[in-house]
């Protein structure tokens, strides 16, 4: 891992990311009896530049967003701070409408295969894994608007159910492809970009919206600990690191959740 680290910023901990995920599976398997990698250093990560939108540029996403197939998807990394994977592996049956709540508990990922000489891929799919963390896995209320755009993507596949009929792959997923499979994992983040770019606003990824969806609680004065909960940070000290910089930075923070702020649902 060391010497990898040489190579690039990201290099370091994405291979020990995929060695915790080799020996975490030795471990299940019981070919050894501890996951040796969990001991191992971390390395400093750099933090992102986190990107604002303005409250006018805001609306504007959302509206355009309005008409096309991946509105509900944006609300929930802008309004539930949702990570780009546990977004594609929600399913309806995830949501407590009594209760107006949604439980985060897989995410899905790339499973990658390659060839023994290591040169070229010779498997890769989209799977449902478990979420990034222990504290990911966590329960979150979800806005009016939120349950409205559910409730319309319900309609819809079940009229796609019916078109593609026995062709039609039922995972209960509320992202999906017409025949039911999830999405790419680069699908949405494709989408914001074309939508960015269409309306003259700077771009922003799924990964923005999730630092948007902190930003307003920050601005709003709820504590770093609470957000990290719901953020499924593994810990508070990642939470802190990676929004040191606008804590006080009054002027990048606006009014978001507010009547306002949300188009039109009807």
């Amino acid at each position: 891992m060391k010497q990898a680290s040489k190579y690039c910023e990201s290099a370091g901990n994405k291979s020990r990311e995929i060695l915790y995920i080799a020996f975490k599976d030795a471990v299940i398997e019981r070919l050894i009896p501890n996951n040796p990698v969990v001991n191992t250093e971390k390395y400093r990560r750099k933090k992102p530049k986190i990107q604002i939108l303005k409250r006018e540029q805001m609306r504007t996403l959302l509206s355009v967003a309005k008409s096309r197939n991946w509105f509900l998807e944006m609300l929930l990394g802008l309004y539930l701070g949702l990570r780009k994977g546990e977004i594609l592996g929600l399913k309806f049956s995830d949501f407590n409408m009594e209760e107006r709540t949604v439980h985060i508990q897989r995410q899905m990922v790339a499973d990658i295969t390659i060839e023994e000489n290591g040169m070229k891929i010779e498997d890769y799919n989209i799977v449902e894994r478990n979420p990034k963390t222990e504290k990911s896995n966590r329960i979150l209320r979800v806005l009016t608007i939120v349950l409205v755009e559910l409730e319309k993507r319900r309609m819809k596949i079940e009229e796609q159910k019916k078109n593609m009929k026995e062709a039609y792959i039922d995972h209960d997923y509320i992202s999906c492809q017409k025949n039911g499979m999830s999405h790419g994992l680069f699908s949405l983040n494709t989408e914001l970009r074309r939508l960015c770019e269409r309306n003259s606003l700077p771009h922003i990824t799924v990964h923005g919206l999730r630092h948007m969806f902190a930003t307003i609680l920050l601005e709003r004065g709820v504590s770093i600990a609470k957000i990290s909960g719901m953020l499924g940070h593994n810990s508070v000290h990642t939470t802190f690191e990676f929004y040191l910089d606008v804590i006080d930075a009054d002027e990048k923070m606006m009014e978001f959740m507010n009547k306002e702020f949300v188009t039109d649902s009807n």
